[in-house]
């Protein structure tokens, strides 16, 4: 006989050997008891947690020879069709396989014939999202309305990409992912029936990267067999998975607060050599800054073994919770630099060194406190209760902090009852860069307008040009409101034409100054004698 993975061997076949789901078993089980089966359900969640487990055990339940019953036997030939996989009335269907039209039409026809001798004819579609929308389309009345003993149970890792008819039309059950000490204490079980010597820290590093998953912590422990045979150790689970021990960021976390940069590169061209990837090392340290932040705001996280937590909190000692967030957000641009970058390694070696002296990097907050409190100072002049701020560094952020100090004075609001010219004038430029921000070209209008006047908080403003008096009246509404929450006053806007423009001021050309100007056209008015009439733009418009 063929050998039979442990993932299968084991996999749950009641409802009771379901791991961590007991908020859907116990559902289940009530329903079947009362005799309250629906016609359809959705079990959702990440892989490897039990979700087409949970179809197989409700199909044997639902078919079971002693059936209904929440206690499938296991041993009558429905049971034992559904287990392996080929019984004619518990159909499954692969989603991504099946995802046309054609495909839910054939399932359609299907529906019409009778059972073979079970009670129910149920269909179990894994990986339903895959289906096409015009396939969901053609299962929405058949599932809102199948045949009496028809039952579809559909399973998905993506929820989100099914439309919500047929979601509405269905029980839905969003399967958990399972603890990390439900997942060790079922190897452990496991390793006790196989007769296997398994370290407890192995099957607690195995369930770790499990992730959630029994599946995966199942097929996860298959590998750990075969390298070790009947003993493993967490030193062959580390080998095998090329997982690097908590001692080395522990002492790299040592390294940075001790600001040891040579160090600090040594350690990580050891672990690059013994042919460890860049990426997951720089996961599993953002995993132990992330668990020592946790630690020190007391928050239990059991993940964290218990003999390495007296050396976490040895190291925490160096950090405060800001340097922690600090580091936590660094590493993850970090991880992004480095997948874009051409050099990988060079982006990590200068990632950490900055790290070890981010103690020398003055915050945001203390720069501006040192310009307020001396405003006159040199830029490059640190001050002296700042602790060690180099003046490179100073001198990189003072434009920073001039810009936030700039935006700060422009944001804050004019204490005010009474809107005047004077006060307009000074907030002049801080309005016309709010407007900007909405539409440039009443920006740029509004810049090239005159204030008239100012009565009342009404502002008076007049415009050389049609077609900006006719943009800026459309948009009097929005500049009102802009105006007004500037300043925090009801201010009206009130748009005028300037009057007399280039041709009133000269007055019309007369024929003389037609000849002086095109010579050859004051020659044919006087020789044909005719009569001349100049239009304005006015007559113009009323012509056309």
């Amino acid at each position: 006989m063929s050998y039979v993975v442990l993932a299968r061997k084991y996999r749950p076949q009641t409802f009771d050997e379901v791991y961590a789901q007991e908020h859907i078993t116990r559902t289940l089980v009530n329903a079947i008891t009362m005799n309250r089966i629906a016609h359809a359900y959705l079990f959702t969640g990440p892989r490897g947690v039990g979700k087409t487990s949970l179809a197989r055990i409700l199909s044997k339940g639902l078919n079971c020879e002693h059936g209904p019953t929440a206690k499938p036997c296991n041993v009558c030939g429905h049971c034992q069709e559904i287990t392996v996989g080929n019984s004619q009335d518990v159909i499954e269907i692969d989603g991504a396989s099946n995802t046309s039209v054609d495909d839910v039409r054939e399932l359609q026809k299907e529906l019409l014939y009778a059972t073979a001798g079970s009670s129910y004819k149920i269909y179990i579609i894994d990986e339903v999202h895959m289906l096409s929308k015009s396939a969901f389309n053609a299962l929405l009345k058949t599932l809102e309305e199948p045949p009496d003993n028809v039952v579809f149970i559909f399973a998905t890792t993506e929820p989100h990409k099914i439309p919500a008819t047929i979601i509405s039309r269905c029980q839905r059950y969003d399967c958990r992912r399972i603890p990390l000490e439900a997942i060790v204490s079922q190897l452990r079980h496991i390793c006790e029936k196989e007769g296997l010597a398994v370290d407890e820290d192995a099957l607690f590093t195995i369930a770790k990267k499990a992730d959630g998953g029994m599946r995966d912590a199942l097929s996860l422990m298959d590998q750990v067999i075969s390298y070790g045979h009947e003993s493993v150790s967490v030193d062959d689970v580390m080998q095998i998975f090329g997982i690097l021990p908590s001692d080395v960021f522990v002492q790299l976390l040592r390294l940075i607060g001790e600001k040891r940069s040579s160090e600090i590169i040594r350690l990580l061209h050891e672990v690059l050599e013994a042919g460890n990837d860049l990426q997951e090392f720089l996961s599993g340290f953002m995993e132990q800054v992330r668990n020592l932040m946790l630690l020190k705001l007391g928050i239990e996280v059991p993940e964290i073994p218990q003999k390495l937590r007296p050396e976490l909190k040895e190291a925490a000692a160096a950090f405060g919770d800001n340097d922690l967030l600090y580091m936590l957000s660094f590493i993850l641009k970090l991880k992004g630099d480095i997948r874009t970058s051409g050099d990988p390694q060079l982006v990590a070696e200068m990632g950490l060194i900055k790290l070890a002296r981010m103690s020398e990097l003055a915050s945001l907050d203390d720069l501006i406190g040192v310009l307020r409190r001396q405003p006159a100072a040199p830029a490059a002049a640190p001050d002296p209760g700042l602790h060690s701020v180099q003046k490179e560094i100073l001198h990189m952020k003072t434009a920073e902090v001039k810009q936030s100090m700039a935006r700060e004075v422009s944001e804050e609001k004019p204490q005010i009852t009474q809107l005047t010219a004077e006060t307009l004038q000074e907030h002049w430029d801080a309005l016309l860069g709010k407007v900007s921000k909405q539409d440039n070209f009443v920006a740029n209008y509004l810049g090239e307008s005159e204030i008239v006047g100012v009565s009342n908080n009404k502002v008076r403003l007049r415009l050389t040009r049609d077609n900006h008096l006719t943009y800026l009246t459309r948009q009097k509404q929005a500049l009102e409101d802009i105006f007004s929450r500037h300043f925090n006053l009801d201010v009206k806007l009130l748009f005028e034409k300037k009057q007399g423009d280039a041709v009133k001021e000269k007055g019309l050309p007369t024929l003389k100054d037609l000849a002086t100007e095109a010579p050859d056209l004051a020659e044919f008015i006087k020789l044909t004698e005719s009569d001349v009439e100049f239009l304005t733009p006015q007559s113009f418009s009323d012509q056309t």
